[in-house]
């Protein structure tokens, strides 16, 4: 079971530049790392594909255990429940599984994963084909007793990704264990840079809660960074120094605050996620003292 916090809480995707730049390279040594950061959250990612001996994950989860961080992974991105080949829709259930099982070796509760893409299928078809295939994963995530573990379909950037944030309403409705995993980076690109007010932000989070209820609306995973987006949705990630893309962090922590909200925070900036991780706790602090 995953802590309860009881506050928003933050941390970075993956190793960031400033890691190395202070002498580091194991993954080992990130817990004590980002406790002395002052942080409690780390994204392990698969996206490549599940390649970890579950003896080294097991010492990572013993370590964050010590220093009281929480892991989560990020399943490979290959994973496309939409595939209309029946083979590639079953991998994708091998490859969900797969990250759970490391997720568990990490002594983790969150699974993040892409749920598909339209290819050149209906709207309606592919996501009638993925939300098809999502229960058949989660059937075999009870056969295989791994559903006390959080798996979050990600709301994603480009148009021909399945993804929307009413999609991902619909997804989460499959399993009290499926929860939502908000990137407001990729929404933003989406909507073509429309996220720029609190309010923009709230209508977000009011769909949310009239689609799922306030666990798992509290509680939902977040990825957070700015993003370039071109006509058909995100290009590239970027830092929080850019200043021509958003999503700006400060209308979002001031939602948080207001709807009383819990959510695990992830950084996935170009290069600096545990600086920008920082920078959004200090944000949501702040907010929080007003």
């Amino acid at each position: 079971m995953e802590r309860n916090y009881g506050r928003a809480v933050f941390g970075p995707s993956g190793h960031d530049e400033s890691f190395a730049a202070e002498g580091h390279s194991l993954t080992l040594e990130m817990p004590e790392w980002l406790k002395a950061k002052g942080l409690e959250l780390f994204e392990y990612s698969f996206g490549r594909g599940v390649r970890l001996n579950g003896k080294t994950a097991e010492a990572i989860g013993a370590e964050a255990d010590k220093y009281g961080i929480e892991m989560s992974v990020h399943a490979p991105y290959f994973i496309n429940f939409a595939s209309p080949e029946p083979e590639k829709a079953e991998n994708s259930i091998t490859y969900l599984t797969s990250s759970l099982k490391e997720l568990r070796h990490f002594h983790g509760s969150r699974c993040v994963f892409h749920t598909g893409a339209q290819g050149t299928q209906t709207r309606k078809e592919a996501f009638d084909r993925a939300k098809f295939m999502f229960g058949k994963a989660l059937e075999q995530i009870s056969a295989e007793g791994l559903d006390d573990l959080i798996v979050c379909p990600e709301t994603m950037g480009k148009g021909a990704q399945i993804g929307t944030v009413d999609e991902i309403i619909e997804l989460c409705k499959m399993g009290d264990h499926v929860y939502p995993c908000v990137d407001f980076g990729h929404v933003n690109s989406l909507w073509q840079g429309a996220l720029k007010t609190a309010d923009d932000f709230q209508r977000i989070i009011d769909s949310m809660f009239d689609g799922l209820g306030e666990q798992k609306t509290k509680n939902m995973h977040v990825h957070f960074s700015k993003i370039q987006y071109g006509a058909k949705g995100e290009i590239r990630h970027l830092t929080f120094a850019d200043t021509v893309y958003g999503p700006e962090f400060e209308p979002f922590a001031e939602v948080i605050v207001k709807n009383g909200l819990t959510p695990h925070i992830l950084s996935e900036s170009a290069g600096t996620q545990m600086l920008d991780a920082q920078t959004m706790k200090n944000m949501y602090e702040f907010a929080k003292a007003r």
